[in-house]
């Protein structure tokens, strides 16, 4: 007996349809998975409006400053500062949270590492001045601004050889000067601009490619030795309290925002080491400051979280993990 045509093709769609769920069933299932934040290191968290990276690591990895590594985690996202609504991303819960009872407030102490690869560009503060291996004289061509893969030529000072292909930096250097309470912090700021590999050396001039260019290089700009530093480091957020100034940023800018690189005036001489997480408060000079609306004494308010990235004995590089107010040349951290 012959099929009906409607029947047929009835028939045909719902085989098709069955052919259809069973292919596409194993993906639905993986798309639909959910995650045991008991059992699994991680999850998916959909982005939602308002979400910035330094909240979503303070939510989960309890602590703000761990953005960086929730960053590298999700390889999609370009730029930290931009997130979207909607999009998923993974997230690795650490164990140590998972484990501590609510009810006991006391500090935990997390045994985990912040990397910083862009250490070696970063600026420093010493006492007295790297010497100079050699003075940037020009560009090869005669440009003004100097940038990756130009050849420069430079006068040495004669402190030591040069080396064919050995890594230099190009820098730059300005005096700090600057009056913390009754005494006065002297200092000469580093500025890495570049880096540099010796490609000629002769008896008048030595000449090198610049290989990375963080800041236009000028002539007269300074050469110095490769100044190697640590790039990972453990993290202490609960160091020993110190009473220090932050002096400057390493681009001289009056505010210093988020992710700035900036100086504090103390270092290893008072114990203070890469890693350690510091509160910046608002107050300039004084401990608390009089309240003419509540006639009440006030501590200083606290403005901000920094990190200390490296350190020499009377000062340290750091870097404003976060600010809720306005963050100045002058502001204490402790």
């Amino acid at each position: 007996m012959a099929v009906p045509e409607r029947m047929l093709s009835s028939l045909l769609i719902l085989i098709i349809f069955f052919i259809f769920t069973s292919l596409s069933e194993p993906g639905a299932q993986e798309r639909s998975e959910k995650f045991d934040t008991d059992r699994d290191t991680g999850f998916y968290y959909t982005i939602k409006k308002g979400d910035t990276l330094w909240d979503l690591s303070q939510k989960f990895y309890n602590s703000q400053w761990d953005w960086p590594g929730l960053w590298e985690l999700n390889k999609e996202i370009k730029n930290p500062h931009w997130i979207y609504p909607g999009n998923t991303i993974r997230v690795y819960l650490k164990p140590e949270f998972k484990k501590q009872a609510p009810e006991k407030p006391g500090r935990m102490t997390v045994e985990t590492r912040f990397n910083y690869p862009a250490i070696h560009r970063t600026g420093f503060i010493k006492q007295e001045q790297v010497p100079a291996l050699g003075t940037v004289l020009r560009e090869k061509d005669g440009k003004i601004l100097m940038a990756t893969d130009d050849v420069v030529y430079i006068r040495p000072t004669g402190q030591t050889h040069f080396v064919p292909g050995h890594r230099y930096q190009i820098y730059s250097t300005s005096q700090v000067d600057q009056k913390i309470g009754t005494s006065r912090y002297k200092g000469i700021m580093h500025l890495v601009k570049a880096d540099l590999e010796i490609i000629e050396v002769n008896t008048q001039y030595v000449a090198g490619k610049i290989k990375n260019t963080y800041r236009d290089v000028v002539s007269g700009d300074l050469v110095m030795d490769f100044y190697p530093r640590q790039p990972s480091f453990e993290v202490d957020e609960y160091p020993d309290p110190v009473d220090a100034v932050l002096l400057c940023s390493e681009d001289d800018t009056v505010l210093i925002n988020d992710y700035r690189i900036a100086f504090i005036n103390k270092g290893t001489k008072e114990n203070i080491r890469s890693g350690n997480i510091y509160t910046i408060k608002r107050c300039n000079e004084t401990k608390s400051f009089y309240d003419v609306k509540t006639g009440l004494d006030i501590a200083p308010v606290a403005s901000g979280k920094l990190i200390v990235l490296h350190t020499e004995p009377n000062s340290a590089t750091v870097m404003v993990l976060s600010s809720t107010q306005d963050i100045h040349p002058g502001d204490i951290v402790n």
